[in-house]
């Protein structure tokens, strides 16, 4: 299967993404803002990546204080845009944290921009690294830990989407969409080898859905 990946113009998209990819013999190719518009025809998948936050005013949100910061408008424009190509197609799309708000903002959903200011909740460590991990339950699934780099969330899920995962706190972790092979979360899968959610995306059946999860 062949992906295509998304970067930001703030920094390049790190590896683990690819190797993520490799570990199950797909390859990858990384478009910037800038580049050449990509012909989504000649790609099997789309993966929306981690990054910086999207614009407020895409979900009808002024910037708040505390609110969304290191904004990268011409990654949205980019990625607003190959998720609207991949998605009419019915092709998967797999979202990680910015890429799960990405979706959910693309079909109509909103953001909290800042969970602690907010809504009082952390999700972060002060410095990233090490990161915070919690431990959230997948609809159908027992408890399983997952790391945590994220200050916004998904605040109303967008059209089509049932939400798959939360933490204990009540934070939406995942989501998926009822009828298009679309999955997203808001940890890191590709980092320190917790694959879980790869595995998931990869069960995709012949139908181009994931076997029925129920919301949570």
């Amino acid at each position: 299967m062949r992906f295509l990946l998304t970067g930001g113009t703030l920094n390049p998209l790190k590896g683990d993404y690819l190797a993520a990819l490799a570990r199950y013999g797909h390859t990858g190719t990384v478009v910037y803002p800038g580049q050449p518009y990509p012909d989504v025809n000649g790609y099997d998948a789309l993966l929306l990546p981690g990054g910086a936050d999207i614009e407020p005013a895409r979900f009808g949100a002024p910037l708040l204080k505390n609110g969304s910061e290191t904004l990268d408008t011409e990654r949205d424009k980019l990625e607003f845009a190959v998720f609207a190509d991949f998605f009419r197609l019915g092709k998967p799309i797999f979202g990680i944290c910015r890429g799960l708000q990405v979706i959910n903002v693309a079909l109509g959903g909103t953001i909290w921009q800042d969970l602690p200011s907010q809504c009082g909740l952390c999700h972060v460590s002060a410095d990233g690294e090490p990161p915070m991990t919690h431990k959230i339950r997948w609809a159908g699934r027992t408890e399983m830990d997952v790391n945590s780099y994220h200050h916004q969330a998904v605040r109303d899920p967008g059209k089509g989407l049932a939400v798959t995962a939360r933490a204990a706190d009540g934070v939406i972790e995942a989501i998926e969409h009822k009828t298009h092979p679309v999955i997203a979360v808001q940890w890191h899968p590709e980092k320190g080898g917790a694959y879980e959610a790869f595995d998931r995306f990869f069960r995709l059946d012949t139908a181009g859905m994931a076997a029925p999860v129920p919301s949570v």
